[in-house]
This record gives C-alpha cells, structure tokens and sequence, in this order.
C-alpha cells in the first residue's frame, strides 16, 4: 500500500512539474535592436482546471525574469529565469532556466510585426531522493499591431513539449505537449521603461508512466521592461 502511494505521488509530482509553466511572451514580434540590452521582471499567477485527476489548483504568485539582446535588425536572443510552480508537492517551487532565438518576419516599418521565436528550457530537481531533469523545447509566432505611439496589442500561439527522459519509461512515457496562445498590452512609460501585462489559455495534455492526463491552464501576469542602452546609466 504504502509502495503504491509513494508512486502515485511520483506521478502527481511529474504531471504538475510538466503542467505549471511560463508559457506567456511578455514581449512583442519587434525585435530588440542590434547591441541593445533589454531586462524584464515581474509575476503572474496561474490556475489550473486537471480532469485526470479531477483537480483544480490555483497558484497566486509566479516570478519571472528575464534578459533579451539585439543581434542584428531582425534577430535577437533571450534568457529567462522563471518559477514552476509544483502546488501538489511537497518539493515547492523550482527555478528553470529557458533560451529562445526571434526572428522577426516582417520588413520593419510594416503596420503589423510578425516573428518566429523558438527555444528550450530546463529545470533540475530531486525527489524522493532520486535526481531529475525536465527538458522543454517550443516554438511561437508573435503578431503585433501598434495602436499608437507608446502601446501595442500582441498576439501570441504557442507550441511546447516537456519531457523527462530520466522518469520510469524514459521520455516516450513521461512527456507534456502544451497547445495555445496569449494576448498581451506592452506600454511605454518613457523611452527607458515600460510594462507588459499578458493572459493566455492553453490546452495540455500529456503521458506519465502509461497514465494519460490532460487539462487547461490560464495564466495571467506582468512585467516591467527596462531598455538598458536608452538608459543615463550606460551613456
């Protein structure tokens, strides 16, 4: 009985590892220009509705930082240290760390920006004493339309799975694919910050050790941006 319990435990440990994750932008389909250096911080909270098992959780505070750096008028990368939130056990939150490549699709000064963004992300953990790695990797498609001279309304879709090969089964038996999308308002306070509040839904459904089980996710947080290279502190 008691053997049963610990790895149904297991398993409720990996559905919400693989289910409660950043999955909104917090950013536009523009990119950030050629050796500009832009910071974002801020948090979210996400909400969770499991039909198997029939659960719903709500996680009120998610951290979220991250780093994005222009590499050409077109390209940029980015960095980001978010939270997982694990509500169902005993562990707690754990950090993941993620990095993405956009690739803008549209000539500039077009009225609507279009962007590919794609990337991976990682998150190590222990349990039971036993060490573990989650493996995520993604694409999103970014729309933005300008509104006026400081706002901007972004749409988002969004592809993830999340896998972990180290689990019982390997990564055929243990994985999570993520389909949905987010909407987002960017506003600039001046030319050096701005804030970047965003909701999404997303459908996820994925394999645990032979045990199917799927749900929806909501998401909704904001972030601060700070444009570094338009700052009085570089100049």
């Amino acid at each position: 009985m008691v053997k049963k319990i610990i790895i149904f435990s297991i398993c409720i440990f990996h559905i919400q590892l693989l289910y409660a994750q950043w999955l909104l932008n917090f950013g536009t389909a523009k990119t950030v220009q050629p050796n500009d250096f832009v910071f974002i911080s801020g948090t979210g909270s996400q909400l969770t509705f499991m039909k198997n098992p029939a659960t719903t959780n709500f996680t009120p505070f998610l951290a979220h930082a991250g780093l994005r750096l222009g590499i050409s008028k077109n390209i940029d990368i980015g960095y980001r240290l978010c939270t997982l939130p694990l509500p169902w056990s005993s562990v707690g939150p754990t950090l993941s760390s993620a990095f993405d490549a956009k690739f803008r699709l549209t000539n500039i000064t077009a009225p609507y920006q279009v962007a590919l963004i794609a990337g991976g992300g990682y998150a190590y953990l222990k349990i039971l004493d036993a060490n573990k790695s989650a493996w995520s990797e993604g694409l999103a498609l970014s729309v933005t339309r300008q509104i006026n001279r400081n706002n901007a309304i972004t749409i988002n879709g969004r592809v993830l799975q999340t896998i972990i090969p180290s689990a019982k089964g390997g990564k055929d038996n243990n994985y999570v694919n993520v389909l949905g999308g987010s909407i987002g308002l960017s506003t600039d306070i001046n030319s050096v910050i701005g804030i970047m509040p965003e909701i999404g839904v997303f459908n996820m459904i994925g394999k645990i050790d032979q045990a199917v089980s799927d749900g929806i996710g909501i998401q909704v947080g904001v972030v601060l941006k700070v444009d570094f290279k338009k700052s009085s502190y570089l100049k």
